[in-house]
């Protein structure tokens, strides 16, 4: 088994090297889809995060009550008011294009309108995909697998990123191959893995992230911490998607290693140690605001510049 310090070392190979003639966007243009009226902190930590990682630019798409308050959070935010417009699906396309990957479900809630937005979106981007070879990724979490079926992306070019926690998964297990589990194993994410086919990787959140794609399964044994204050999830989703995008522009394995799962590993440690560090500061006390600022630390300490 492949020990935590070289799986580190793995993960670095992601990074984009930075040079003063790069452009702005080169470093990746991240859309989180999420916020309503009741949720506006998670799609902002989902964002912030992916722009703490390296991202250059992060768009949010979300209700239009929800878009003055998470612009509020943040200068450094695209914030567009499209998610339950009538005409979503065309307000979004221009930008959709844009993007380099896409996180989707942050705040997003259950509503029929915020579930049936993010349906409308999975399917054009999967039918996109087919006329212009476009590969984002996409990272579904929260609320947002409530909308996964084994078709969703059958035919879409791009790697699908599922976070759920062990009340997701079993979730999704019962609902997608009838098998009802309350504490899942690694054996349960390998059976939701081969149900939904090649293109996907599973991160299960619990004390140990499971990693899992058709190729295998590992674990991330970055030490987190005690404290599950709400937000932690986000950051996961955010962070990912700037790892997600990294590695679909590399073009080879690492040691065998397929970059999709070096990126959800990298995401998956990053957002464990920063928890660590903060609970070290913090303790029982410590929010995810805590975790946001301490970001880049964690980061420098995992990856170096």
């Amino acid at each position: 088994m492949t020990s935590h310090i070289n799986m580190m070392n793995k993960c670095k190979t992601l990074l984009p090297i930075l040079s003063h003639n790069l452009h702005k966007g080169q470093s990746g243009r991240i859309g989180v889809i999420g916020g309503c009226e009741e949720y506006t902190g998670a799609p902002y930590y989902a964002a912030i995060s992916a722009l703490r990682t390296g991202a250059d630019l992060v768009y949010v798409f979300c209700f239009k009550s929800a878009a003055p308050v998470i612009k509020s959070y943040s200068p450094e935010l695209i914030v567009l008011p499209y998610l339950d417009s009538p005409d979503c699906i065309d307000r979004l396309k221009p930008w959709l294009e844009k993007l380099h990957s896409l996180v989707v479900g942050p705040g997003l809630g259950t509503s029929p309108i915020a579930q049936d937005a993010v349906r409308r979106i999975f399917e054009h981007i999967s039918r996109e995909s087919n006329f212009n070879n476009k590969r984002m990724p996409i990272i579904a979490d929260a609320d947002s697998l409530n909308v996964i079926e084994p078709e969703t992306f059958r035919f879409y070019n791009g790697c699908i990123y599922l976070t759920p926690n062990v009340h997701e998964l079993t979730k999704l297990s019962s609902r997608l191959i009838g098998r009802q589990t309350y504490e899942p194993t690694v054996t349960d994410v390998q059976a939701l893995m081969n149900k939904l086919g090649g293109n996907y990787v599973i991160v299960l959140k619990g004390a140990e992230d499971v990693i899992a794609n058709i190729r295998g399964t590992l674990v991330c044994t970055e030490p987190g911490s005690a404290r599950r204050c709400g937000g932690q999830g986000d950051i996961l989703a955010g962070s990912m998607g700037t790892f997600a995008y990294w590695a679909s522009k590399q073009t080879h394995y690492c040691d065998e290693l397929d970059p999709e799962v070096l990126a959800a590993y990298a995401a998956s440690a990053l957002t464990r140690h920063t928890n660590k560090i903060a609970f070290k500061a913090k303790g029982r006390n410590m929010i995810t605001t805590d975790i946001v600022e301490l970001l880049p630390n964690a980061f420098q300490t995992l990856f170096g510049n």
